[in-house]
């Protein structure tokens, strides 16, 4: 007899059409490519991920409605595990991208690799494809990190995470030194309350109250926004230029911010320069605007180093984070970024962030699906940003080749930015629709340009040379990149 388990709430809603029907939207997967040199051998990823992974009834059983159903108590290696040769990266690229909006049939467990072999000098890569039911980004990493290996200690120690985010058995032990009391106590305590129920009310309104944003060249028309965004079906990957993560940090000493602060603050740089650049007089005159983007945050449950799977049933929470897309001065964004980014480290506006999720989790699921679409369809982005390990890792951690480079492949009603630091750089990519998007090459440039005024030098970046190939005409385009340098980069078309 099938073992039956109930998903968690979040499962559910991943599960089953999260989106209104009339926003045709495809399912939700989580996709990524691994690029490496050599292909990790596929038997030895089979073995490792059997051993380590197989055994959690997210990763052995099918998704029938609202329950995760174990029908296979053998992991379908054939399935499972799919060998494809490939001419390039850019047909690598393309098969990403048709995977990312294409769902897995349901008869099996909701999750492949692909491992994609190109000739020399192309790298070649593992394409993970998961359905978003089975967690979220950070949860997988977490549940993954066993098959991780790392010169020393446990691949979650090598992540530069918060310690209240990692498990205890991947935290580094320092003694704290207790803070000396501070004089007018009584004051500060009422100001502290005052702030701090500001901030929950913040939190619990922050998605309820949200307006839509402006008209602007990196978004639909406001009538095609209201009251809920149509999937357009046509998605086109940019890998934007990597950037030295030396560089950004440079920028967040300088600007006494934190990585993310910069990330953030670069990418509205960038979107505000590509708009003055498509002919937008209101940023072009510093006029205010609305543009928002949505986050994604992840609660981590507290797992064990037997059980790291347990991170997939963390609760994922969304915020509505403003761009300070009108602000003309470099500097000021970064100030009024790391302001509205603030939010997401306060203990008390996470809380009402929370409860307002909770409550609406309780909502009949046809409200609750409007209620989605509409709020996205109110965000110009998405943006995540997630840690990988500092230094370099081998996949599989026995017998495996050692990892290049990393690119997310994850599509959205809007615009998506994903954005991963591993072994010393910054990887971003970007997925947009291209008839709204239309000149990825100016945006890579403004991306590499903001993040070197940024760091207030000019860096030496890494090679780069930027294609951009529409899905059917072959067409492609050098970047001229002179000033800055060569960054890897490049953009893919595909059509769903």
């Amino acid at each position: 007899m099938a073992i039956e388990r109930q998903m968690s709430i979040t499962g559910r809603s991943m599960a089953n059409k999260p989106w209104p029907d009339e926003m045709e939207m495809f399912e939700p997967y989580i996709t990524g490519l691994l690029w490496f040199d050599k292909l990790p051998d596929m038997k030895a990823l089979g073995d490792a991920f059997e051993k380590h992974c197989w055994s959690c009834h997210r990763f052995n059983s099918c998704i029938e409605g609202s329950k995760w159903v174990q029908r296979h108590e053998k992991m379908d290696r054939a399935y499972h595990f799919e060998s494809k040769a490939l001419a390039s990266e850019k047909d690598i690229e393309d098969f990403a991208m048709k995977t990312q909006l294409t769902s897995l049939p349901r008869d099996h467990p909701q999750w492949k690799f692909f491992f994609l072999k190109a000739p020399a000098p192309h790298q070649s890569a593992v394409l993970c494809h998961l359905h978003h039911a089975l967690g979220d980004g950070l949860g997988l990493l977490f549940a993954l990190s066993p098959l991780m290996g790392v010169q020393e200690g446990h691949p979650l120690a090598n992540i530069p995470l918060p310690a209240a985010v990692l498990p205890q058995f991947a935290q580094k032990q320092t003694r704290e030194k207790p803070n000396p009391p501070s004089k007018g106590f009584l004051s500060s305590c009422c100001c502290g309350v005052v702030h701090a129920v500001r901030n929950f009310l913040r939190g619990f309104f922050v998605m309820l109250l949200t307006g839509y944003d402006s008209d602007l060249p990196i978004n639909p028309p406001l009538a095609q926004r209201q009251p809920r965004l149509k999937f357009s079906g046509k998605r086109q990957l940019t890998r934007l230029p990597v950037v030295p993560l030396s560089t950004v940090k440079r920028a967040r000493e300088q600007h006494n911010v934190t990585l993310n602060d910069i990330v953030m603050a670069a990418a509205t740089g960038a979107i505000r320069r590509y708009c003055i650049y498509k002919g937008d007089m209101k940023l072009k005159e510093s006029k205010a605007v609305e543009c928002k983007c949505v986050v994604m945050l992840a609660l981590p449950r507290e797992c064990d180093i037997a059980n790291p799977s347990i991170a997939l049933q963390n609760k994922m929470l969304f915020s509505s984070v403003r761009l300070p897309v009108q602000e003309g001065n470099r500097a000021g964004r970064v100030k009024k970024m790391a302001a509205a980014c603030s939010d997401l480290k306060s203990l008390a506006y996470m809380t009402g962030l929370k409860l307002f999720s909770n409550l609406t989790s309780m909502s009949p699921r046809a409200f609750l699906t409007k209620a989605t679409g509409e709020t996205w369809s109110k965000h110009s982005f998405l943006i995540t940003n997630v840690p990988c390990t500092t230094g370099p890792l081998t996949w599989p951690a026995e017998n495996g080749e050692v990892l290049k480079g990393i690119t997310m492949v994850i599509a959205n009603v809007m615009t998506q930015i994903s954005v991963i630091s591993y072994n010393g750089n910054l990887y971003a990519s970007m997925i947009a629709d291209p008839e709204i998007i239309d000149e990825v090459e100016e945006f890579s440039r403004l991306w590499l340009q903001e993040m070197d005024a940024l760091a207030e030098e000019g860096v030496r970046m890494m090679p780069y040379f930027a294609t951009q190939t529409h899905f059917g005409d072959g067409a492609a385009f050098p970047l001229d990149n002179a000033r800055t340098g060569i960054c890897q980069g490049a953009v893919r078309t595909w059509s769903h």
